[in-house]
């Protein structure tokens, strides 16, 4: 029941990539839940909705549902390090341009 589909990915493999995106947007969807009638809570409820379904059929067409998929902490620590690498390079940008304006202009910082 280890069907392909597509590029040499089984079926289970598969299964697992769709339980992600699937739990992603649960996941979105939980957070959007004091905003129920807005454009972003109901895009989220559709996103949701359609990974529910698609989850659901490949899951009827494997048969099983398979052990270790993702979890929220793994998604949670991953959003959390995307932002960290976010703000670090925000600050690297920023912290170049300063310096590069500095030097631009001629002046240097001195202590007293």
């Amino acid at each position: 029941m280890h069907g392909s589909s597509g590029e040499g990915e089984t079926l289970e493999q598969h299964v697992r990539k769709v339980h992600r995106v699937y739990l992603a947007a649960l996941m979105r969807l939980e957070a959007l839940e004091g905003e129920e009638g807005s454009t972003d809570h109901e895009a989220a409820r559709l996103d949701h909705e359609l990974q529910s379904r698609l989850l659901r059929a490949l899951l009827s067409q494997l048969g099983y549902v398979p052990m270790g998929l993702t979890r929220r902490g793994e998604i949670q620590r991953e959003i959390v390090a995307a932002d960290a690498a976010a703000m670090t390079g925000q600050m690297e940008l920023w912290l170049g341009r300063s310096a590069r304006a500095t030097t631009r202009a001629g002046t240097s910082i001195r202590s007293a």
